[in-house]
């Protein structure tokens, strides 16, 4: 019987610099990996300390499930959470978090996180992306994604309006172009309505209307959630239990029956991807992995 074919990421992992541009090299990847690793179990367990309820997922839950660790050419780590949890975790950051070696961001009227989520950085590491380059008012570490979870009304035409109202949220949390990668109409669609609302003032205070009518069904029992009641829909009761799972030899929250749930939106997850497919997805701008970024920030400052 052949062996099976490999990528290069399944074949080298280890023996880099940790040091690069672009596309993380083969030989990076454990140690990006044991970057994540660290921010995560500081999640798992601040969550725990606080009564906060999340649950990998994404690329991340197929590895911890497929394999009990990492997807060797993965190169960011998913977690979500339902919206009351998400805006609990960050009330409770500013008084218990631990801003020495982490930091957590979203967008607030005062802060552009650039991103539509929050996110969880490693402050011991550097992870530029190219929108990022030119920031010096955060910590640029390596980071986990944290998904916020909104509920969906099932009636068709309440739901037509969440989600009208959660395109231009989702777009001016962001405050970026969508990538090439997306639909043609999303990337018109985004470059217009950047160019209409330029006032900082002015998206804020749309940010606002919109998060009103995006988030107003939490907690009103619906069937169903979304990522800032926006795309890829899921049923709400997978959330309702939690299993534990391993991921790189801890155990970690999943949802409830995760093999139906992945099965569902993934299909047969446990076969992996063409082996030209089996590469990281980033491209970042810099990357140091043995350096804080606060240290290449200052670099940076002195030209």
């Amino acid at each position: 019987m052949d062996q099976e074919k490999k990528s290069i990421y399944e074949e080298i992992s280890s023996g880099g610099d940790g040091k690069g541009s672009g596309k993380i090299q083969p030989e990076n990847m454990d140690l990006l990996h044991q970057r994540l690793f660290e921010t995560v179990c500081y999640f798992h367990d601040f969550c725990e300390e606080h009564g906060l309820r999340y649950f990998i997922d994404g690329g991340t839950l197929i590895g911890a499930v497929r394999g009990q660790d990492f997807v060797p050419w993965d190169d960011d780590l998913d977690v979500a959470m339902l919206r009351p949890d998400f805006n609990k975790l960050f009330e409770l950051w500013d008084e218990y978090g631990d801003k020495e070696n982490f930091s957590l961001y979203r967008t607030t009227d005062d802060f552009c996180a650039y991103a539509p989520i929050g996110l969880m950085r490693n402050n011991n590491s550097t992870w530029v992306r190219e929108f990022e380059a030119g920031l010096t008012d955060r910590n640029l570490g390596v980071k986990i994604d944290i998904d916020p979870l909104d509920e969906i009304p099932d009636d068709k035409g309440k739901r037509r309006i969440q989600k009208l109202y959660a395109y231009p949220y989702v777009l001016y949390l962001t405050q970026r172009k969508a990538k090439l990668r997306e639909t043609k109409i999303r990337r018109i669609g985004s470059a217009v309505g950047l160019a209409l609302v330029k006032s900082k003032s002015l998206r804020n205070k749309i940010l606002h209307v919109c998060a009103k009518h995006v988030q107003k069904y939490n907690g009103t029992g619906c069937k169903r959630v979304a990522i800032n009641g926006f795309g890829y829909v899921r049923d709400k009761s997978v959330f309702d239990n939690r299993e534990k799972v391993m991921l790189h030899g801890r155990e970690f929250y999943a949802p409830g029956n995760y093999d139906a749930y992945l099965t569902r939106y993934y299909g047969d997850y446990m076969t992996k991807p063409p082996v030209e497919e089996r590469i990281p997805l980033d491209e970042p701008y810099y990357f140091d992995l043995n350096t804080p970024a606060r240290e290449y920030l200052a670099s940076k400052a002195k030209g």
